[in-house]
């Protein structure tokens, strides 16, 4: 048996898998990408963990490290066209090229003709058909097959995931290997699946329009189909890990377990399950999509900020992400002992679920009255009632209306002005997060709030607990705070005198340490460094700053001056190399980069078009940098 296992870019997951010798063997590759990429990919950015190219880099040399595989992703469904423009086809190049730099073995594309591009240009890769692709049928598993060559592989379809006839001739036909995709809960013949995969591709693709805005409409549809007819969660096509040897006793022993989205423990508990075998438990703890999950500390990608501002900059109502945030647990249980006999008495072998399946044959229904249970009451009918209230709350808009003119009033009990939830804080709490607000960038600062006020009360009130005490909120904000500010966090409990190693391990806060800082050169506890507009003595350097030419002298003079300032070095070299990328919004002609270097800042005018350093991107007016650049405005 072979496993193709969800990347969530988190290195104690391969810690985890490596000292596990039982399950390590059964791990094949590992499959992921960056969270925005040139395709994209089947889940939005905000859900994907955030890492720069060298952090990646130490993932999948890890990976091989462990003899395992690799599958890069290409895997967005719409690529609006971008898959011909010049500009993003060179990035596409220069990605070939680091993906065949890197050994990676494998490629996923749902496109044929990226498939085709990436084969001309890197034939040493493998090519992998993305579920995605929809291949449901011999003549299109035979048409991809002969795209791809026989040392690719197909995943086929989970629509098929029961339909053995089907496969054993796929199986039989197909001069590839066939994969497929056993932990997924999307709806039987699901009627948002294509909407939902292309919405997706769209927000998590480096170029989008949008630029990575999203609301999650198909997955709370498809959610309420789900928590209202029990029938549908046994409809949907899984397969449990008890059933994998019928599936390898027709050739098919390569299956791949989703989950990009969760941390290291759900997915360790699902490959867990399958390597063993083991369907002796509650199985939707180890299904994709089971139910609507938004507690951040369950999920990998913990940029909850970032959705926050892309949700206001098109106009949402500012408590939006309040609401996404507050959907209770789902508490229902499927209990895989009572599915022993499912899948071996399946009418027509499978053959007929797309045209009978809840039409002329109720085959789920009694298995769903046998081992699908919700318990009555407490939170499963409030998870229920929230689903209902996010489903009507989209679909008439209300996002983006004000509290007082949505139509439809929120499940969500009234409580206490200074709470979320609920749930007090003691003062000690309250304190420590307003301190820890102050090394978080002006623009995320009320986002950042809400998400970690929202987590930090709903996990107390599942540990029972009737307060958000100071050692639960600083363990929750380690958990939450996003990649490019670890950095800043762990310096900051340094600075006050908390013990790091409560909340980390040795190797976690070494790895931390060795991450750059975020984008800010001075921080609130150091001096402030002279107005750069000022030279070494004293004088006041005038500038008339209207044009191109005469915002390149001032630069010029400007990081002149900055490099000569004495505090600069001891500042740049724990983040050199770093490239800082100026876009200018109302003056593009004006875009400036700079590379904080170990020893000195260089710096050009337009855009910098190589891609071999950790980059940061800065949007702003032409007002703006000046005033930061002069030092009247703070930079932070």
């Amino acid at each position: 048996m072979r496993i193709s296992l969800a990347c969530n870019w988190k290195l104690d997951l391969l810690n985890q898998i490596e000292n596990d010798v039982n399950i390590r063997k059964d791990v094949h590759d590992f499959f992921g990408t960056y969270d925005m990429s040139f395709t994209g990919s089947g889940r939005p950015f905000f859900l994907m963990a955030k890492r720069t190219k060298s952090e990646v880099e130490t993932f999948i040399d890890k990976v091989h490290d462990l003899n395992k595989k690799f599958t890069w992703l290409w895997n967005g469904e719409c690529l609006g066209y971008y898959k011909f423009d010049s500009n993003e086809q060179t990035k596409a190049l220069k990605e070939l090229d680091w993906l065949d730099d890197m050994d990676i073995e494998y490629l996923t594309v749902t496109d044929p003709y990226l498939a085709e591009f990436a084969k001309f240009y890197n034939p040493k890769l493998k090519l992998k058909v993305s579920v995605i692709a929809e291949v449901n049928s011999l003549t299109r598993a035979l048409e991809w097959g002969e795209i791809i060559g026989s040392k690719g592989v197909l995943t086929i379809s989970i629509m098929l995931n029961r339909n053995f006839p089907l496969l054993k001739e796929i199986r039989e036909k197909v001069g590839c290997d066939i994969e497929l995709l056993i932990n997924d809960c999307c709806l039987n013949e699901c009627p948002y699946r294509f909407f939902h995969y292309t919405e997706c591709s769209h927000a998590s693709q480096s170029y989008d329009q949008l630029d990575g805005y999203y609301n999650d409409w198909a997955t709370i549809a498809c959610q309420n189909q789900k928590c209202f007819n029990t029938e549908q969660i046994v409809m949907c096509k899984w397969i449990q890990p008890s059933d994998l040897d019928k599936y390898i006793a027709i050739g098919i022993d390569y299956f791949k377990i989703s989950g990009r989205r969760y941390g290291t423990n759900w997915i360790m508990n699902a490959l867990k399950a399958y390597s063993n075998k083991d369907s002796n438990r509650n199985l939707g703890e180890i299904f994709n999509a089971f139910s609507f999950v938004s507690d951040p500390l369950i999920l990998a990608g913990n940029q909850f900020s970032e959705f926050s501002l892309r949700q206001e900059k098109m106009g949402t109502a500012a408590d939006n992400q309040s609401i996404m945030l507050s959907v209770p647990d789902y508490d229902a249980c499927l209990d895989g002992n009572k599915l022993d006999t499912f899948i071996q008495n399946f009418p027509h072998g499978g053959e007929r679920c797309a045209e009978n399946c809840g039409v002329s044959c109720f085959y789920c229904h009694s298995f769903a009255n046998k081992a699908y249970s919700q318990p009555e009451g407490g939170i499963t009918d409030s998870y229920k009632k929230f689903m209902l209230y996010l489903f009507d709350y989209l679909n008439t808009g209300d996002m983006f209306a004000s509290n007082e003119e949505r139509k439809v009033k929120s499940p969500m009990k009234e409580v206490e002005s200074n709470t979320y939830i609920g749930i007090p804080w003691e003062p000690e709490a309250e304190e420590f997060l307003n301190e820890v607000m102050t090394i978080i960038p002006n623009e995320m600062k009320n986002a950042a709030r809400k998400g970690i006020g929202f987590t930090a009360e709903r996990t107390a009130e599942k540990e029972g607990s009737k307060i958000v005490h100071k050692e639960l909120l600083i363990s929750i904000i380690n958990k939450l705070v996003p990649q490019p500010f670890k950095r800043d966090y762990i310096e900051f409990l340094i600075e006050k005198n908390i013990d790091t190693k409560k909340y980390m391990s040795d190797d976690e806060i070494n790895y931390v340490k060795s991450l750059p800082f975020s984008a800010k050169i001075i921080t609130q506890n150091e001096e402030p460094v002279e107005n750069l507009d000022e030279s070494l003595t004293g004088e006041t350097i005038s500038f008339k700053i209207d044009t191109k030419e005469e915002w390149e002298n001032y630069l010029n003079e400007f990081f002149k001056i900055y490099n000569e300032l004495p505090e600069l070095s001891p500042l740049l070299k724990p983040i050199a190399p770093l490239l800082f990328q100026y876009k200018i919004t109302d003056k593009p002609e004006m875009d400036y980069w700079q590379i904080m270097e170990e020893k000195k800042v260089i710096w050009g005018m337009g855009e910098y078009s190589k891609d071999n350093i950790p980059k940061v991107i800065h949007k702003t007016d032409f007002d703006t940098i000046k005033k930061v650049n002069s030092g009247e405005s703070n930079p932070i």
